[in-house]
């Protein structure tokens, strides 16, 4: 059985051969193939991918694409990688635990359902010494929430080739993250799992596009980021988003997930429809800067 492992990678260089020496170590059960879309790097990434397809001879495709963020470039990579039982979100920066995908493909089994499979990560620094060792207690479990609050980082995820024909069928090309649309998704059409084994070792440095640390509440840079977001709103839409995913899936939700997705949809539309959506509970979470932030978002409309 293939497990296609689908990576975006941008300036990846300093960390990327150790990542690549985790997914193909150990893994002697399944036939692994590594699907990278490459978001524009100026540094030797696609060389060192290339190079280590030739010297380990293991299955590496890379294509080289213009710079379109990680959002994008993931969406891109999850519509143009090729066909297997199963398919893993990966980051260039981390390491997996050895039996991370033996453990995920036999969770899921072989099954029509569309799944997607989970697990606990630790939180590393730069030299992948652990500062948390165990983050995730367990997934966002409703679907509307997931549309604001995914705690579940994509390189944690294993889903199969049924969750991937249900992907395929949003049709939208700006989407705020693509593990939001994956557990999304999965939490309309088939089911989550969770292993509470960590599988990743997330690393944190400097140079992370996405991170851990960004959680963290620092008042002035926050402003900051929220006055910038006013004058540059971000190209997706969480109304338009919500729109897509109903107009695909309607048949498979229930009454109250329609009711809801309709009131996203329309959430852009005035801002008595944006307070609309604040009165509701999924989004509402604890106190923290993604809350704050999620909440400011959609009452300025800026998600």
């Amino acid at each position: 059985m293939k497990i296609c492992v689908i990576m975006s990678t941008y300036n990846g260089e300093k960390y990327i051969n150790q990542q690549l020496d985790s997914i193909f170590r150990n893994e002697r059960n399944y036939e692994i193939e590594l699907y990278v879309r490459d978001d524009g790097s100026k540094d030797r990434t696609i060389e060192y991918l290339r190079n280590y397809g030739i010297k380990h001879a293991v299955p590496i495709e890379v294509n080289e694409g213009e710079n379109v963020g990680s959002a994008e470039s993931f969406l891109m990579a999850l519509r143009e990688c090729p066909k297997a039982e199963y398919y893993a979100f990966c980051d260039q920066d981390d390491v997996w635990i050895d039996g991370k995908l033996s453990a995920a493909a036999e969770q899921i089994g072989t099954t029509n359902q569309p799944v997607l499979w989970c697990s606990d990560y630790q939180v590393t620094d730069s030299d992948l010494h652990v500062m948390i060792s165990s983050v995730l207690k367990q997934p966002v479990q409703d679907s509307v929430r997931a549309v604001f609050y995914n705690n579940v980082p994509g390189c944690t995820m294993v889903f199969n080739w049924a969750l991937m024909q249900e992907l395929r069928k949003v049709n939208i090309s700006n989407i705020r993250m693509h593990d939001i649309m994956a557990i999304n998704v999965a939490l309309i059409t088939g089911k989550v799992i969770f292993d509470k084994t960590p599988y990743v070792l997330y690393r944190q440095h400097g140079n992370n596009v996405l991170g851990y640390s960004h959680k963290k509440i620092q008042i002035g840079k926050w402003i900051r980021e929220k006055l910038e977001l006013i004058r540059n709103k971000e190209d997706y839409s969480t109304a338009e988003y919500a729109k897509t995913v109903l107009n695909a899936f309607e048949s498979q939700m229930n009454e109250n997930e329609k009711k809801e997705y309709k009131l996203i949809s329309n959430m852009n539309e005035s801002l008595i429809s944006r307070l609309k959506v604040l009165t509701k509970p999924y989004t509402k979470e604890e106190f923290g800067r993604t809350s704050i932030s999620i909440r400011c978002k959609i009452l300025l409309n800026l998600m």
